[in-house]
């Protein structure tokens, strides 16, 4: 696994976003993101994408939100649910 953490990642329709925090689960790449602006500031929106591989590499937003409780909860970023 490439360390991806600091780097600035670019979507296809050309927003962009710095890696905060990257996980592997299952041999699936997930990246904690923030939105960087036009003029390279970064914003307080947060993220979390997931790494697709297949004839090229890219990268979509994780829309499951037990996938991103469960990402999020062992990166220690949210707190686990006490049982």
């Amino acid at each position: 696994m490439e360390n991806r953490i600091n780097q600035i990642i670019t979507t296809e329709d050309g927003s962009k976003y710095m890696i905060l925090h990257q996980a592997i689960y299952e041999g699936q790449n997930y990246y904690v993101c923030c939105g960087v602006e036009a003029n390279d500031d970064l914003n307080e929106n947060f993220y979390l994408f997931k790494e697709v591989k297949g004839k090229d590499t890219s990268i979509e937003r994780v829309e499951d939100e037990a996938m991103a409780k469960f990402i999020l909860e062992h990166l220690d970023l949210m707190e686990k649910d006490e049982k």
